[in-house]
């Protein structure tokens, strides 16, 4: 009975460590492991940030072209030009330097408009009608950027 208790009273320390050990270590993996998880989410939330950013400064070089350069021209009764080679030009590279972090809306109508007017170019004319329908095709790109724009005032200043 005596070498029993002595026993127990050799190993309990030692049980009392090792437990506290992995109790200890436990405790601090887990909580590197959520500090890690937390700067890995505030590295992803700038980045998401900056790539915002990058897309609203490009979004605003096309309405600094839209404003300086005349595009769209009504003519008269319902008769619209659009000029094809100032959107390729001017406005079409500034879209096409980040397409990829472009809103899905706005890429739909960058490729409706080029679509366009690469079947205007294989029939190598382009009828009035096709110029209404690439004039409403660019102010609804122009109103998107606007509301993008606007979106994204109101998101800063809640």
């Amino acid at each position: 009975m005596e070498t029993l208790l002595k026993i127990i009273t050799d190993t309990l320390p030692m049980i009392g460590a090792l437990g506290g050990a992995f109790i200890g270590g436990f405790i601090s993996k887990k909580s590197q492991h959520d500090l890690f998880k937390k700067e890995l989410n505030k590295d992803r939330e700038n980045e998401r940030r900056k790539e915002r950013r990058e897309t609203l400064e490009l979004y605003n070089e096309v309405l600094k072209i839209d404003g300086e350069q005349l595009l769209v021209t009504h003519l008269g009764g319902h008769y619209i030009e659009f000029d094809i080679d100032i959107y390729k030009d001017k406005v079409r590279p500034v879209l096409y330097l980040k397409y990829h972090l472009i809103d899905k809306d706005i890429a739909t109508c960058i490729r409706e408009i080029d679509h366009k007017i690469a079947e205007c170019n294989f029939r190598e004319e382009i009828t009035n009608e096709e110029k209404d329908d690439l004039a409403h095709k660019y102010n609804k790109l122009i109103d998107s950027i606007h509301q993008h724009i606007e979106k994204y005032r109101v998101k800063i200043h809640d």
